[in-house]
């Protein structure tokens, strides 16, 4: 795609994209106008409504002051343009060393600047451009050596960081396709636009995690897929994955970075046009099959088509088909996802399966996500254990029944004993139980709780059948006043649709109104904004007594006297626990 297209596409997608716009900002000490169009077309086809902010031109310390409120922050620091004629001076000389001290000072001063923004994409210096000789190291060499030590010193003890690897994106990208030697003595215009294309397309999964655009499926055919060859024609044995097979190497590879991904809590989903049996066979007995049975969340094995399977797999995770990713041997059935099921990201298997599993490590890019949590070693898990339950629940004449007999317990945790990494990582997740959908990094949480005026609460949820984790989350403001008195706005209330339709979300919320009272708060506060998917929650802060003060297409707002605070009696069946636990 050329520039120009890509600026026309840019702004019908602006035109059309509604909500908050995110302003991304990028410093540097070169010129990256480019980058600006590419990027924000790049986020925009996730549905991100972004803005790219190009700071002044060798103004980095400067400007990451100027932007240290910008969702994110994006550095291109070159060595290459820190100094004139780099390749004149010995390794060892005064000047070279004093110039790397003061960068190295400087660097503090840029991250201390953004220790506040939620995201800080930080490109690691690099010499490939500059340096040509493989034999031996030049100035630039050590000079980017030098600085890249301080950067991994800084990184390791922020929490907003990633460290972008741009000797991979040059190499991937090709030095000549990359370098703009014309514009760069011109202009300091260092990059191609090519460049930028791929510069763009690698960063930004870690961009769309900060917004709540995660892939959280990964939904595989199985033949000429997960294995080698056909099931239902070449049998049991005549199929392929052995690494000491040449057809089953790639095959192997594959499985194995599956079997990575599943670990880091991605849920891993069959969905095939074959016998159940031969494949369940394949799983359960086959010596050469890595996953396990219990690696596997779901199976849709039949001869239905498989876009009415991946709508059931939807409904059976509860899960959002925008977050699913399907991988296809056959141009047919991608080509049928495409057309029934756009929200899904298709990849194709390639014709020379040699190339699979360099195929497939650039898919895992898209499952980047920039918080882990210990919830997600056991994801599957959890939702294998909760299929348990639904089967369960079907023996039950009433709702009531069922969650009786659940023996729920709910375990309430509060400010400085909360896991900030799963309070954020919730936030960036969570859409249909979210009030108001506003994203968190941990840096963010972090900040918060550091406020004396702001309380965060979550709670974890376990039954007879196993434990939930923590799967719900409530961040309060208090606003002071003596003359009316102290009143507490709800910033965020979620909660995982893994608990959905079990009542917690009132015994949850009532043990914090419970505790702002014993506080003497007065009033409470809250907020409904609409999105595509919470509209199952618009109804909730009216269910347990709230009053709207203002209502548009898109927000409510709500206030309650805590005065009225009463008890739900339909939650008498949960049992409660907490830290700082409120009768």
């Amino acid at each position: 795609m050329k520039l120009i297209d890509i600026i026309q596409k840019n702004i019908e997608l602006e035109l059309k994209l509604v909500g908050k716009r995110f302003k991304i900002a990028v410093i540097s000490n070169i010129t990256v106008n480019l980058l600006k169009p590419v990027l924000e077309l790049n986020l925009r086809e996730e549905g991100i409504n972004a803005e790219v902010i190009i700071g002044d031109y060798d103004s980095i310390v400067q400007d990451s002051k100027r932007f240290s409120e910008c969702k994110t922050v994006i550095i291109f620091w070159e060595t290459s343009n820190l100094i004139d004629g780099f390749q004149n001076f010995a390794t060892t000389s005064e000047v070279v060393d004093k110039l790397v001290q003061k960068v190295e000072n400087e660097i503090d001063f840029v991250f201390e600047n953004l220790s506040n923004c939620p995201l800080v994409l930080f490109n690691r210096f690099s010499s490939l451009i500059f340096e040509v000789s493989p034999l031996r190291k030049g100035v630039l060499d050590y000079v980017t050596k030098r600085l890249n030590e301080k950067i991994e010193t800084q990184n390791e003890i922020r929490n907003n960081a990633v460290i972008v690897n741009l000797d991979l994106i040059l190499a991937r990208n090709g030095i000549k396709n990359s370098y703009d030697a014309r514009n760069f003595l011109s202009s300091k215009s260092l990059y191609t636009l090519d460049f930028y294309k791929e510069y763009a397309h690698m960063i930004k999964p870690s961009i769309s995690s900060v917004f709540g655009r995660v892939k959280k499926v990964l939904i595989l055919d199985c033949d000429n897929t997960l294995w080698g060859g056909i099931i239902g024609e070449d049998g049991f044995d005549g199929i392929h994955m052995s690494d000491i097979s040449p057809k089953g190497k790639a095959y192997k590879e594959v499985q194995m970075l599956i079997l990575n991904l599943q670990k880091a809590g991605v849920l891993v989903a069959l969905c095939s046009k074959n016998n159940f049996d031969d494949v369940d066979r394949v799983i359960k007995q086959h010596p050469d099959f890595l996953l396990k049975d219990s690696d596997i969340v779901a199976k849709k094995i039949n001869w239905e088509d498989k876009a009415s399977n991946i709508k059931q797999l939807s409904i059976d995770l509860n899960l959002g088909l925008d977050s699913f990713v399907f991988i296809d041997d056959s141009k047919f059935e991608i080509g049928l996802i495409e057309k029934e099921l756009p929200e899904v990201k298709c990849f194709l298997v390639p014709n020379n399966i040699s190339e699979y599993p360099y195929y497939f490590r650039e898919i895992l890019n898209i499952f980047y996500s920039s918080v882990n949590a210990k919830e997600d070693n056991r994801k599957t898990e959890l939702y294998k254990t909760e299929e348990i339950r639904k089967n369960i629940a079907t023996r039950f004449e009433s709702i009531e029944e069922y969650l009786i007999s659940l023996e729920l317990e709910l375990t309430i945790t509060w400010d400085k004993d909360i896991s900030i990494e799963r309070i954020a990582q919730l936030t960036q997740k969570t859409n249909q139980f979210n009030l108001t959908t506003r994203r968190y990094s941990e840096n963010d949480i972090r900040i918060m709780m550091t406020n004396s005026n702001v309380k965060i609460a979550s709670f974890s949820l376990s039954d007879k059948y196993g434990d939930y984790g923590v799967v719900g989350v409530c961040i309060i403001k208090i606003i002071a006043n003596k003359e009316i008195g102290n009143r507490a706005i709800i910033d965020t209330f979620l909660m995982s649709c893994r608990v959905i339709g079990r009542n917690v979300e009132f015994a949850f919320f009532q043990q914090i109104a419970l505790k702002l009272k014993s506080e003497n708060i007065s009033n409470i506060e809250a907020e409904y904004v609409a999105t595509p998917k919470n509209h199952q929650v618009k109804d909730f802060y009216p269910s347990i007594g709230f009053s709207i003060i203002k209502s548009t297409n898109e927000n409510v707002n709500y206030t309650l006297d805590i005065k009225n605070i009463q008890k739900i009696n339909s939650i008498n069946f949960i049992k409660i626990k907490s830290n700082e636990y409120v009768n």
